[in-house]
């Protein structure tokens, strides 16, 4: 019997672990309801699935701990990818994929987003607030540099 308590005691030890430091992320669709539940500045990070710089910055950068913690406690991280077929609805805006050949297209959502300079690079980090854009980026960003930009916008909005 005591085997069985030891076991369940590591099972839940293990989902626990598992669970700390944990990457919240959320869906354009649940944006507007989140935003008029708490006022918070938005991170969206427009990627492909092909863009490997994209699976670098999202699988190390965004998943780095002091990363994690800052966008867990003071933004909403959208996660997009801008190939997506699925329509999305953001300010009382519909916006959907735009085919341009087969099996290729880019979506309305992430192009009028990530657009910058009249081109868009993967991956690309907007961040925006209920003021308008407060930052853009169509490239890579390194951790400490993610890190610098996170801190200084969530001092400059709620310090």
């Amino acid at each position: 019997m005591k085997f069985y308590f030891k076991i369940l005691f590591l099972l839940i030890s293990f989902a626990s672990f598992q669970s700390f430091g944990q990457l919240n992320t959320y869906s354009v669709n649940e944006l507007d309801s989140l935003l008029n539940e708490e006022q918070r500045p938005i991170v969206f990070f427009i990627k492909t699935d092909w863009c490997s710089i994209c699976h670098g910055m999202e699988n190390v950068v965004l998943k780095d701990e002091e990363v994690t913690n800052v966008l867990n406690e003071s933004f909403y991280l959208v996660i997009f990818n801008a190939e997506s077929k699925e329509d999305v609805v953001f300010k009382g805006r519909r916006y959907v994929f735009e085919p341009s050949g087969i099996r290729q297209g880019k979506h309305q959502f992430a192009m009028e987003l990530a657009v910058g300079q009249g081109t868009i690079a993967f991956p690309s980090t907007i961040i925006v607030s209920s003021e308008g854009k407060l930052y853009q980026s169509n490239s890579f960003i390194n951790k400490e540099d993610m890190l610098y930009i996170l801190k200084t916008i969530r001092e400059a909005l709620f310090e």
